[in-house]
């Protein structure tokens, strides 16, 4: 996919020449496409940023100037070929995984330049009842949830309720005082825990499922994330047991995104489901994104499956306990539910700068600090093997993205307008990478 050439930017200056049918390329700036465009009478045709390079880089160099010229009118066909091609591709791997019982349902959608240019899905939502995906399946988002969160903090950084660079122990006073464990001892800190660390995962926390030190253990233990009542008693929790690293010294995984859900209570003064409602899903018309499947949409609502491969099986019932009851525990880092086109709007709005159909939900330059690194020179290098910015991972190709635990997955690229979304729910989801088949086709 690729960037639209807008065509305010493409000034036609060819003439024709005393034969009036030669064209003086050498007064086109640049070599633009212009000179082939005809008075703009193909020119809508050529607006593809990849028809534009194969241009540059290939018929402009190499082809006779009026066979250049009949080749270009034939360029959109091409390009909508290739895309038909790549998009068959993607629904013969995502349905024979169907058939091969690796995976008992799916769907992914392609936003590109303003359009849904790609929607499909496969399998069932729950087997045993026999019902298809469809695009309208409510899916545990999991750590998707994650940059929704990142959003509602910024929101409230750019309100001036929140300093990226305030102690946590501003807002939340169970943080004062944490210590660092260090082989045996528990230490004081370089320094203080700031919200930046929160955003970017260098805050010291820790999961406690992926690990076997002495922490994960103690979050085990303590039941962090899977007992609590709610987010004020995690923060509680873990205001008794020391970080893993010192805050800044790494990237880590971790609890941190549950912790700014509790942030955001204190600096709002209002519980982290109302304000996510009233700020970001209310203004971005995501009507099927919450904590809680309401009952009157629960028929909609994907089988949670677990297993390998070929053996796949409906996940324990408390898996998803809280998605089917309410509890007062939001967990901003992955306690989610949406469909593909609810978290489409989301991708819409951070494509768009932080705005869609005229309402604001960020500043375009907060979405950008948001889409810069922020993983520098003071992260230990094992760490910063991949860049990260503040709520979104950065890939080399322009990417931002996340995932969650059941095999979810989004990536936006806001240079070419381009939004990538699959949807799965197996946990865990091991080694799996359907999402990412989706996202190299595409």
């Amino acid at each position: 996919m690729g960037n639209a050439v807008n065509p305010a930017d493409i000034s036609i200056n060819g003439r024709l020449g005393a034969r009036g049918s030669d064209w003086d390329l050498e007064e086109l700036p640049n070599r633009t496409l212009a000179g082939y465009t005809f008075l703009s009478y193909v020119g809508p045709l050529l607006w593809s940023i990849r028809a534009a390079e194969f241009i540059e880089r290939n018929i402009m160099k190499y082809c006779p100037r009026p066979f250049a010229f009949l080749l270009c009118l034939f360029l959109p066909c091409i390009a909508t070929a290739q895309d038909s091609d790549r998009f068959a591709k993607i629904g013969e791997i995502m349905q024979k995984a169907v058939d091969d019982e690796k995976v008992i349902g799916h769907n992914a959608l392609i936003f590109h330049q303003g359009e849904v240019v790609y929607y499909e899905d496969w399998g069932q939502r729950n087997k045993k009842k026999e019902l298809k995906v469809e695009r309208d399946t409510i899916f545990r988002i999991y750590s998707m949830s994650k940059p929704i969160t990142s959003v509602a903090v910024m929101q409230l950084v750019e309100a001036g309720k929140i300093d990226l660079d305030d102690p946590v122990e501003k807002y939340l006073e169970a943080f004062k005082g944490l210590k660092v464990l260090e082989g045996d001892e528990e230490v004081a800190p370089r320094r203080v825990m700031t919200v930046r660390d929160l955003l970017r995962h260098t805050s010291g926390l820790t999961y406690g499922f992926f690990g076997d030190s002495a922490i994960d253990k103690a979050y085990r233990n303590k039941g962090i994330l899977i007992s609590d009542k709610n987010i004020e008693e995690t923060v509680e929790k873990l205001g008794e047991i020391p970080l893993l690293y010192h805050p800044g010294q790494r990237f880590h995984y971790s609890a941190s995104t549950d912790v700014l859900g509790r942030v955001v209570e204190v600096a709002s003064g209002e519980r982290f489901d109302d304000y996510l409602q009233a700020n970001i899903f209310d203004p971005l018309e995501m009507k099927d994104t919450f904590f809680t499947v309401p009952k009157d949409k629960r028929p909609r609502f994907a089988e949670l499956y677990q297993g390998s491969d070929g053996d796949l099986k409906p996940s324990n019932v408390f898996a998803s306990f809280r998605f089917f009851n309410p509890t007062d525990f939001d967990s901003g880092g992955g306690g989610l539910c949406s469909t593909i086109d609810d978290y489409l709007s989301f991708c819409k709005m951070l494509i768009g700068g932080g705005t869609l159909d005229g309402k604001q939900i960020l500043k375009k330059e907060t979405i950008d600090t948001m889409f810069t690194n922020q993983l520098g020179d003071k992260v230990e290098e094992a760490s910063r093997m991949f860049q990260f910015g503040l709520g979104f991972r950065i890939s080399p190709r322009g990417d931002y993205s996340w995932g969650g635990a059941a095999g979810t997955r989004f990536w936006v690229n806001p240079e070419k307008q381009l939004a990538i979304l699959y949807m799965i729910q197996i946990n865990p989801y091991g080694n799996r990478n359907w999402g990412d088949q989706v996202r190299d086709i595409a």
